[in-house]
């Protein structure tokens, strides 16, 4: 991965959302880890078996290991999400030992939460050489609804868009002309004095 500027991380709408949910329902801490893209789209985050304390979480080696096998793509599970439950959002020393266990061929996110919805958000790379990008913007990424033909028909249904009359002196519309055709009953919201104005008898 090329980095030309700062990268830009975001994550589907769904998956922060089941974040939340879990890190409300935990009583301390609990962690997860997400598929991401390589445009840095974190998505379909996965709760695993793990055992958790106010200040600690540890997932199932075993669960974690027989999930990766089976998974269509797992060079893709390359994002780790954990909560600090009630405490402040940050890198401690056992979370930095557990992103080196993570080390990844390409990259790996990782994002701290706590249950006032704070957040962090940074990258790991490890080659071709170990870099660390920190407090990086994690935008939420909304679903993209197939409504264009939708918005179309209704957008037909019900707006009619009237054309300013053009003045016989001037292709400008904005400059004084003749007042719009009273056949169309001139222009929605305009009275007699404004037509006058527009017509130049003022």
């Amino acid at each position: 991965m090329k980095l030309k500027s700062v990268p830009r991380v975001s994550i589907d709408a769904k998956a922060l959302e089941k974040v939340w949910q879990w890190t409300a329902l935990a009583k301390g801490e609990f962690s997860c880890l997400a598929m991401v893209t390589n445009d840095l789209h974190v998505h379909d985050v996965q709760l695993f078996d793990q055992v958790n304390t106010a200040a600690s979480t540890e997932l199932d080696q075993g669960a974690l290991a027989k999930f990766l096998v089976h998974h269509p793509a797992p060079e893709l599970v390359r994002c780790h999400i954990h909560s600090h439950g009630s405490l402040q959002v940050f890198w401690s020393q056992q979370d930095e030992a557990c992103f080196e266990g993570l080390e990844t061929e390409s990259f790996l996110v990782a994002i701290v939460v706590n249950k006032r919805h704070e957040l962090k958000c940074r990258l790991d790379i490890w080659k071709p050489f170990r870099l660390t990008l920190d407090d990086l913007a994690l935008e939420v990424r909304l679903p993209r609804y197939e409504l264009k033909g939708e918005c179309e028909q209704a957008f037909a249904r019900h707006v009619t868009e009237l054309q300013p009359v053009v003045s016989r002196w001037t292709s400008d519309p904005r400059q004084p002309g003749p007042a719009p055709s009273r056949n169309l009953g001139g222009w929605p919201g305009w009275d007699d004095e404004d037509l006058a104005v527009w017509g130049g008898e003022r």
